[in-house]
């Protein structure tokens, strides 16, 4: 069977005990970005590593390049806080994308993605304050604790089994 998705955690068929099933199928940006589907516990941890790597290439080159432009140029330093922060939404976003996909594996919508959407939008305006600042550390502590209990779901929650309301089961059948 040829997958090219990065199938990570088995191999799919097209039928079991005689049935048909629709099989999972999502290519690796759509794994990072759509908003749609489902991810087992194991394609989350690979994603999260890979994404991990990725945003420490991202960061060191944005980094660098605003850097130069701001403290070359002899701008405050609040500016490079407040670019660094926009410079990071697209990782938040990719983190929250690859989040919701496994809160879907578990057929919880709703209410978990909301507490999601707080943590993600938290941490997202925890980067545009200042590494000293007082209310960044707060806000950075606090949604930290709050998202402790997210964190162990989305890790160590098993899958819905089967097909739910939000796709095929990555597994298979």
């Amino acid at each position: 069977m040829n997958i090219d998705n990065l199938d990570l955690a088995g191999a799919i068929s097209t039928t079991h005990n005689g049935q048909s099933f629709q099989p999972w199928n999502m290519s690796l940006f759509d794994q990072l970005t759509s908003l749609q589907g489902r991810i087992n516990r194991l394609r989350f941890l690979m994603l999260n590593i890979l994404s991990i790597v990725l945003v420490i290439v991202y960061a060191f080159i944005f980094g660098l390049i605003l850097g130069i432009i701001i403290f070359g140029l002899g701008l405050p330093e609040i500016l490079f806080d407040i670019m660094a922060g926009i410079v990071l939404l697209p990782v938040m976003y990719v983190t929250y994308a690859i989040s919701v996909k496994r809160l879907h594996d578990m057929n919880w919508g709703d209410g978990w993605i909301t507490y999601l959407q707080v943590i993600t939008f938290n941490f997202a305006l925890w980067g545009f304050f200042p590494e000293d600042s007082s209310i960044g550390y707060w806000l950075y502590l606090g949604t930290s604790i709050l998202a402790i209990p997210l964190i162990v779901v989305l890790y160590f929650a098993p899958g819905e089994k089967g097909t739910n309301r939000f796709g095929p089961n990555p597994l298979g059948p």
